[in-house]
C-alpha cells in the first residue's frame, strides 16, 4: 500500500502543477465569464425559425441615459450572434415563431432582487479583480406573445468601461454575446430561407 501511495505522489505533483499554471487568458480579467442558461423542451426550432425583439435592450440602473448606446451596440451584438446561428428577425407586423427580451447592468445581478427572481439565474465570477467592475447581460426567449420562457441565459463578466477604446469596447460586447448564447443550437441551412451573409448555406 505504501509503495502504491510513493508512486502516485509524483503523478499528483505533475497534477498540482499542470492546474496551478494559469494560461495568458486566464489571468487576464477581461477574458474570464461566468454564464450560465437553462432551455426547455418548449424550445423547439427549425430551419425557419423566426425571432422578435419584445421591446428594446433593458439597462437597469441608467436614469440619465449614459449607457444607451452601449445598449443600442450589445443588443446589435446579440442579434447578430443569433442571426450568425441561423435565426431571423422580423418586424413588429410579421408573426415570429418567438419573443427575445435582453436586460444588462453594472454591478452584480444580486443586487437586483427583481431582475434575479425573474430569470432564476445565478452566474458569478470566481473573486473581485482589482480595478475591474462587473456587468451582467441576461436573455430570455418565450413564443410570441407569451410568457412563458424556453430558454434563459446569464452571463456575468469583469467591466473596465473607463479606461477601454470605444472600438475595443464593442469588440467585447460581441465576445460577450457569443458567450452567453453558446447553447442556442446553430439552425440547418434551409432551401430558400434567409441566411445571415456570414453563413456558409
Amino acid at each position: 500500500m505504501i509503495q502504491r501511495i510513493s508512486l502516485l505522489l509524483p503523478l499528483l505533483a505533475l497534477l498540482a502543477a499542470c492546474n496551478s499554471t494559469p494560461t495568458p487568458q486566464d489571468t487576464d480579467p477581461l477574458q474570464q465569464a461566468s454564464a450560465i442558461s437553462v432551455t426547455l423542451p418548449g424550445f423547439v426550432t427549425t430551419p425557419d425559425t423566426t425571432l422578435h425583439w419584445h421591446s428594446e435592450l433593458l439597462w437597469i440602473d441608467d436614469p440619465e441615459g449614459r449607457y444607451e448606446r452601449r445598449a443600442v451596440v450589445l443588443q446589435q451584438a446579440l442579434q447578430k450572434e443569433l442571426e450568425r446561428k441561423g435565426y431571423r428577425f422580423v418586424d413588429s407586423d410579421e408573426q415570429a415563431n418567438y419573443d427575445v427580451l435582453a436586460v444588462a447592468m453594472l454591478g452584480e445581478l444580486k443586487n437586483q432582487e427583481d431582475v434575479e427572481s425573474f430569470f432564476r439565474l445565478y452566474p458569478s465570477l470566481a473573486k473581485p479583480a482589482k480595478g475591474y467592475g462587473r456587468g451582467t447581460v441576461l436573455v430570455a426567449i418565450a413564443p410570441a406573445g407569451t410568457s412563458d420562457i424556453v430558454w434563459r441565459g446569464a452571463l456575468e463578466v469583469y467591466t473596465d468601461p473607463g479606461k477601454m477604446p470605444l472600438a475595443q469596447r464593442e469588440q467585447r460586447l460581441q465576445w460577450a454575446a457569443k458567450k452567453l448564447l453558446g447553447s442556442i443550437p446553430t439552425l440547418p441551412c434551409a432551401t430558400g430561407s434567409v441566411a445571415a451573409t456570414d453563413r456558409d448555406c
